[in-house]
């Protein structure tokens, strides 16, 4: 027992002091860090220059698109389903001018809450929340320093 205290106190000293020994021996100067900092957050601010748009017109859609074809052989692009909430009433919701009642089927959703200004869609991959706005309301809201 007595030897295990000793080897516990040896074992307490080391890692007391080589943290020390280490930063000592590195040479580490903590005081210019900060300066080093400053360099570093002088670079940051530094007003930099995006790409034109001219550029960004020319670069390919990086971005699946998934194509239908018809029955003359053209390709067309699969339509994207908007869901537009417009009214919410006696547990009831109407979505692109039709009622529905919870746990309808909608498309791929099917309707599983109604709360007081929104609800919840879900299918077996995602979950959308649809909420009611104004049509003057501004889907974008800015703010300026």
């Amino acid at each position: 027992m007595k030897k295990l205290l000793n080897h516990a106190k040896i074992f307490l000293i080391f890692m007391l002091f080589f943290p020390n020994f280490l930063l000592s021996a590195t040479g580490l100067n903590l005081g210019n860090d900060t300066k080093q900092y400053d360099k570093i957050f002088e670079k940051i601010s530094e007003t930099r220059v995006g790409v034109d748009t001219k550029t960004i017109n020319k670069i390919k859609n990086p971005f699946i698109v998934i194509y239908k074809k018809t029955k003359d052989g053209n390709k067309t692009k699969k339509p994207k389903i908007v869901y537009k909430l417009d009214a919410i009433f006696n547990r009831r919701a109407m979505i692109n001018g039709k009622w529905y009642k919870k746990y309808t089927k909608i498309g791929v959703y099917k309707l599983i809450k109604i709360k007081n200004r929104s609800v919840l869609l879900r299918s077996p991959n995602t979950s959308k929340e649809l909420f009611i706005r104004k049509d003057n309301e501004s889907k974008i809201k800015f703010s300026s320093k």
